[in-house]
């Protein structure tokens, strides 16, 4: 990236082969690296600056295109605010918006989609696997489902992309978005895929200007950080299957800790089906914000990172119908592949010696 800011800081849009010419090249890899990685054509890929801004560009312009008696979208409960947002503010210009429950796990059912699918519906919006609790949904059976009914499918992979095999061949999504930095890649950066976009453009812009990317994101790129999601996606189609066992082993290791010491502990989400770096675990008789309070050396939160100052109980911990609610005593923990043994096992001797003080004091 560091060449990028310096040197080599020319706008891509100039034509002067020494001053744009180095960039644009620098952008054409950078695609290619990212489209490599999730197994696409670089050409169905729109930059973005995140996960969010791609995730309102898919919603939002398609609803831009989409005819009257067509005002309908699917989505579930446990979705991202980026993605429940976007829905809420079509709700308030007239859509009809499908949130569809899930269950213990925090999996939808395939039939209640299915049921929820109308003549009206246009797009079907299920996020690939959960930010708070890492339960991974049936994209591929959802992908399925959408073609048999012509209907456009929007998968937000932010949280998939770089973790687990993220394959758009063998996975007919018609739009996902991702970001860089959550592939260890720079902050502002992101990418939304629309399938075939050469050939159709299903979706409007959502901001105007010189007519980059299509025509459906203007506004000069942001070439150092294009180059960094290139080389952090050239790294994970590398290393990825590396970097997944090591995060699962030290992640089990972590839970197996707090499971063997604690009482009155559970799992949040699919154990057996879920991302290998989030572990989500209710602390029974505690309460999550005073347990945060008790471990200053440790990062983690009890919902989504992506809130600002927002302490308000996590809407995906509220929406599994379990008994008791693990909404205010949870908290999620991410693991990466720079953690290691050591600050596993620290970490979970710290939790452990907090939630028995805590409970000690009631």
């Amino acid at each position: 990236m560091l060449p990028f800011l310096r040197e080599s800081f020319g706008n891509p849009g100039t034509p002067h082969p020494s001053v744009g010419g180095v960039v644009q090249r620098a952008v054409r890899e950078a695609r290619e690296e990212t489209a490599q990685l999730v197994n696409c054509r670089p050409n169905e890929l729109i930059w973005t600056s995140g996960a969010t801004e791609a995730n309102n560009l898919a919603i939002l312009g398609l609803a831009e295109q989409t005819p009257e008696g067509r005002r309908h979208i699917v989505t579930q409960v446990t979705e991202h605010s980026a993605v429940l947002e976007p829905c809420r503010h079509l709700e308030s210009k007239g859509w009809e918006v499908t949130y569809l429950s899930v269950d213990e796990l925090g999996l939808i059912d395939l039939q209640q989609l299915e049921n929820a699918i109308t003549d009206a519906t246009s797009l079907v919006s299920i996020m690939w696997g959960n930010n708070e609790i890492g339960t991974i949904q049936p994209v591929a059976d959802i992908a399925r489902l959408c073609a048999a009914r012509g209907i456009l499918f929007h998968c937000d992979a932010a949280q998939a992309v770089g973790k687990i095999v993220v394959d758009l061949e063998a996975v007919a999504i018609s739009m996902l978005t991702f970001s860089a930095h959550k592939l260890y890649g720079p902050k502002g950066v992101g990418v939304l895929f629309v399938r075939d976009l050469n050939k159709q453009q299903m979706i409007s812009p959502r901001q105007f200007g010189g007519g980059q990317e299509k025509s459906l994101r203007a506004g000069t790129l942001n070439v150092p950080c294009i180059v960094g999601l290139g080389a952090a996606c050239k790294l994970a189609a590398a290393h990825q299957q590396r970097w997944h066992d090591k995060v699962v082993a030290l992640r089990n290791r972590f839970e197996s800790i707090l499971l063997d010491r604690l009482q009155h502990i559970s799992i949040n989400g699919d154990r057996d089906n879920r991302l290998p770096h989030i572990s989500n675990i209710a602390f029974y008789e505690t309460d999550d914000e005073g347990l945060l309070t008790m471990l200053p050396e440790i990062v983690a939160s009890t919902g989504s990172a992506c809130h600002v100052s927002d302490f308000a109980p996590s809407h995906v911990l509220d929406a599994l119908p379990v008994d008791p609610k693990p909404t205010e005593c949870s908290l999620r923990f991410g693991f990466g592949k720079g953690n290691t043994e050591q600050e596993t096992r620290s970490a979970a001797d710290a939790i452990c010696r907090a939630v028995e003080h805590f409970r000690a004091s009631l």
